[in-house]
């Protein structure tokens, strides 16, 4: 009988030991996030899918507009949400008269024509879609502008790595939001959430204080530090660094929508 003389190929130990590497899949990276954010965002970062963004925008998306069609169709919201555009209107074209850039009476024509564009259904339609293009345009800008400033800090992050980052942890804002519009048709005030808002009043504090106090949300301190960990786990940077980092660009925008010049977009 003849012995069987061929040599089997040697494997080695890396081979046996080293599975083919797996995506992490879009139900895992959502439960993740809540679970074990850390972990969640390094396998998200080595998986070859590049689009966990997407599913978790659209939930957001699709909460934003359930939320806008509640608010439009409470009473007392709908009826907080006229004065505050009303006042917003009158103030800028009270503006306008005093520089002599319209007469009064141009102003008051726009004035009535805002008090009609904000009445029936005009009012839902537009509250619904603001809501829509509002989530798309301040996410995708967000993610320009924490890719472009994570460069400075030799971050190595691409912007597809930012939008996956703030596409999961938008599940936390989803949750805010909802938890934010119940607490506002419970207790028919605008801009209530779990923090200190809920002990104030604006007629305390003023409306632009009031906007200011209304930006400290446990649920958005919350989700500010994943966004944070997200960032360090994508860019190979230190949390040590990121998360001040959020920090710091999410107070400026709380200072320039409370007192700045973008305080407009707040209804003040």
């Amino acid at each position: 009988m003849e012995e069987n003389n061929e040599q089997v190929p040697a494997v080695t130990e890396g081979e046996i030991l080293s599975p083919p590497a797996e995506s992490i899949s879009i139900g895992d990276a959502m439960a993740g996030i809540f679970s074990e954010p850390g972990n969640t965002f390094e396998a998200v970062k080595a998986s070859v899918k590049r689009n966990y963004w997407l599913i978790p925008l659209l939930i957001l998306i699709a909460v934003s507009i359930t939320s806008s069609f509640l608010v439009t169709h409470d009473e007392e919201l709908v009826s907080e949400i006229k004065t505050q555009q009303k006042n917003a209107v009158k103030k800028r074209l009270d503006e306008s008269v005093k520089e002599g850039k319209i007469t009064r009476e141009q102003a008051d024509q726009q004035i009535e024509q805002t008090e009609k564009m904000f009445g029936g259904g005009m009012f839902v339609v537009f509250g619904m879609v603001g809501s829509v293009f509002g989530v798309l345009i301040i996410f995708f800008l967000k993610a320009l502008v924490y890719w472009g400033l994570l460069k400075a800090f030799k971050g190595s992050a691409g912007y597809g790595d930012i939008m996956n980052v703030l596409g999961l942890t938008s599940l936390i804002t989803a949750i805010q939001l909802i938890v934010d519009t119940v607490l506002a048709i419970v207790m028919g005030k605008l801009l209530m959430n779990i923090g200190p808002v809920l002990f104030i009043t604006e007629e305390a504090v003023g409306k632009s204080m009031f906007t200011f106090i209304a930006n400290f949300d446990l649920i958005n301190i919350w989700y500010t530090i994943i966004v944070g960990i997200g960032l360090a786990k994508v860019s190979n940077l230190k949390s040590l660094i990121t998360i001040p980092f959020v920090f710091v660009l999410w107070l400026v925008w709380v200072l320039l929508t409370s007192f700045g010049p973008f305080s407009m977009f707040m209804g003040r």
